[in-house]
């Protein structure tokens, strides 16, 4: 591949940054549910984190699968290549341990 810095940056970098994405959405959505103006007799809405969550997941999971190929095609694998299939795997592990208390909250208490 013959990538910029900035491509080569980004290949590294993009699953940490969508983990960080989703993580400032869900639990900027939730506590903006949560707020005395915007309160919610259930708690925060577990639609939309839910679905923010799934996307999250799947693009991870996409990256995860795109890193592996190549890996497993590559015989000298360089460290970005390691480096971006194991940043998609913490993304993608991260993801899931932040979203798993977002859609078992039960109220703004």
């Amino acid at each position: 591949m013959n990538d910029g810095f900035f491509g080569k940056l980004l290949r590294g970098t993009l699953p940490l940054l969508v983990w960080a994405a989703h993580f400032a959405f869900c639990y900027g959505l939730a506590a903006a549910q949560c707020t005395p103006a915007m309160l919610r007799a259930g708690g925060p809405d577990r639609v939309l984190p839910g679905i923010a969550t799934a996307v999250a997941l799947a693009l991870c999971a996409w990256l995860l699968w795109r890193e592996r190929g190549i890996l497993h095609r590559a015989q000298d694998a360089a460290l970005l290549d390691w480096a971006a299939a194991l940043g998609a795997l913490l993304a993608l592990v991260g993801i899931a341990w932040t979203g798993m208390p977002l859609l078992l909250v039960s109220g703004c208490a």
